[in-house]
């Protein structure tokens, strides 16, 4: 494990408790803007779940009715944890959750139907990688976010991948495989 992605998963299990209290409302902003455009379906993808938020936000809105699976994914074990326990409360579709990178993810090319990855792309090592990750295992649309003042990666992806903004974040879908600049 690199670096930063140790440092990441040091805070992230620091934080796991008190993560929602923090961060519920902003990461229901993205969401909103997100799905409010990009339903998901079938095999779903949450790169980068934290504490589950996304799948309870998901169910809450009443669109877990065309989902066959749900993943979830983190690098931080106890975010982890609490996803697991979430997804426990959750009733309308099947909900896993793994353990791993975004930078490395342990899925076949076109594994998910729909993939999202809110508040991740800006943390890794290399963002161009964990893009072209997303993109690899997506047969649909992948949306993520990228804070605002991620003006390296925001000037080198077209315009016509930006889907919605919020207060902090650009809301962004790839729709087929995306090569890095």
């Amino acid at each position: 494990m690199k670096r930063r992605q140790h440092i990441m998963r040091l805070r992230y299990n620091a934080t796991a408790e008190g993560y929602d209290e923090l961060y519920a409302e902003e990461q229901a902003e993205k969401y909103m803007a997100a799905l409010s455009r990009i339903k998901p379906k079938g095999r779903v993808l949450d790169a980068g779940c934290g504490t589950g938020l996304l799948a309870e936000y998901i169910e809450a809105a009443g669109l877990s009715s065309n989902l066959n699976l749900y993943v979830c994914l983190e690098l931080s074990p106890r975010m982890l944890e609490q996803a697991a326990r979430r997804l426990g409360r959750l009733r309308s579709t099947i909900y896993e959750a793994v353990e791993a990178d975004l930078e490395y993810l342990p899925f076949r090319d076109n594994a998910f139907d729909t993939s999202y990855s809110f508040t991740v792309i800006d943390l890794l090592n290399d963002p161009w990688r964990g893009i072209r990750e997303l993109s690899r295992v997506t047969r649909g649309e992948a949306v993520f976010s990228l804070l605002k003042k991620a003006q390296l990666l925001k000037k080198t992806l077209p315009a016509e991948r930006y889907l919605a903004e919020t207060n902090k974040d650009l809301i962004l879908v790839l729709k087929r495989s995306i090569a890095s600049p």
